[in-house]
């Protein structure tokens, strides 16, 4: 145990010691979600720029002007009284849509000729794109049941009736987890898993690798040659120190942006300390299987990087190619974020994430197996199993 100590205190000393590594472990976390916090803070789209083309110029024209004006998604930037190319405008001025109300509208609404309204929506951006469009529907369709309603009241139809008869049937939409359309709280998982994934694989990369490269791993040996001893000497500070460092941020920043603290803060702890756990030893394998520290970031931010995009955060796995999907099964941020979102936005329990909790344990085991036989080959320079085999049977 004496030992022990004087082994955790020396990677102690080393870790503090590297400066990079220092920063990256420190300091990412802390900027990185800051950074995130204060780019999503306002949660919702509001007063997304929209160009009004108002050939009719008349009060019901005004009226659908003023509408959409105060809708909340919306802000009615610039009115237009005659027909013009209003695509540079779009481009130079990042407006999300235009519509256009043609000459003689309100005269065809009077007279029950067909009428219309054209709302072209810029598509670049697909989020702003959909809101607008939300919101430009709503405040045309409330608009045109007015009218109809209106419209049978002209004939002597009481209102109470007026209504009913338009009123064909009623949509009743309840929306379930984050019915505010939150964009904070629905990105705010993934970002911090991605962000913790970055700097656990990236710091623990440079566990084994620097060992070598410095020419300090016959020094280590000298201590201990088990393999796993070795591994968990390697890994637990970095676990610790980064379960102490995740899990206060984490609380401080939900508080910060206003986003709901998960419920069930056991189920949550857990679910971290192992995607900490497979991620030091994934780190862990891959420092020991490529010697230089270079060689075993490129790696890893191989993997890495992709992550994020198969991860099931913001396109459905159940749509991805099988193959891409067995991927996305082996690494640790899939299982992570899964349970992260149902803790965050469905109020789940420890039982409903429990098949995420044991994929994230079966890969912990696994890369400490392949971090154990890798470490193995370094000390002995010859593969374990065979030497395990020959034992037995020569």
């Amino acid at each position: 145990m004496k030992l022990f100590s004087k082994l955790i205190k020396r990677e102690f000393k080393l870790f503090f010691k590297n400066e990079f590594a220092l920063l990256l472990f420190f300091g990412a976390p802390i900027l990185y979600a800051l950074l995130t916090g204060y780019v999503y803070k306002s949660a919702t789209i509001h007063d997304l720029p929209i160009v009004v083309v108002d050939l009719d110029n008349s009060p019901l024209s005004n009226k659908i002007i003023d509408a959409l004006d105060d809708n909340t998604y919306l802000k009615v930037a610039e009115v237009n009284y005659e027909q013009k190319n209003v695509d540079d405008e779009i481009i130079r001025k990042n407006y999300v849509a235009v519509v256009t109300i043609p000459i003689g509208f309100e005269g065809n609404i009077l007279q029950k000729r067909p009428a219309e309204i054209d709302a072209d929506i810029n598509g670049a951006n697909m989020l702003t794109a959909n809101y607008a469009s939300t919101g430009i529907q709503t405040v045309l369709s409330i608009i045109n049941s007015g009218i109809e309603i209106e419209a049978l009241q002209k004939k002597g139809i009481p209102n109470a009736i007026a209504n009913r008869q338009f009123e064909g049937f009623r949509i009743n939409i309840t929306r379930f987890y984050n019915p505010a359309s939150n964009y904070l709280i629905f990105l705010w998982p993934g970002l911090l898993g991605v962000i913790l994934q970055q700097v656990f694989l990236l710091v623990l990369a440079l566990s084994f690798a620097k060992e070598f490269e410095d020419n300090t791993f016959k020094n280590l040996l000298k201590y201990s040659q088990n393999s796993m001893y070795l591994i968990f000497l390697k890994s637990i500070p970095y676990w610790l120190l980064g379960i102490a460092l995740w899990l206060p941020i984490t609380r401080l920043y939900f508080y910060w942006f206003n986003v709901p603290m998960v419920q069930h803060l056991g189920a949550f702890y857990l679910i971290s300390a192992l995607f900490i756990l497979s991620l030091a030893f994934m780190g862990i394998a891959s420092s020991i299987v490529f010697k230089t520290q270079l060689r075993a970031t490129e790696v890893l931010m191989i993997i890495a990087t992709p992550s994020f995009i198969i991860s099931g955060q913001t396109w459905p796995l159940s749509e991805m190619p099988v193959i891409i999907r067995y991927i996305s099964d082996i690494i640790p941020l899939t299982h992570f974020l899964e349970g992260f979102r149902k803790l965050l936005l469905c109020n789940a329990s420890l039982s409903e994430i429990m098949p995420q909790v044991v994929n994230l344990a079966i890969l912990s085991v696994v890369f400490l197996v392949i971090a154990f036989f890798s470490l193995r080959y370094r000390i002995t320079g010859k593969s374990y199993l065979i030497k395990k085999i020959k034992a037995r049977f020569w």
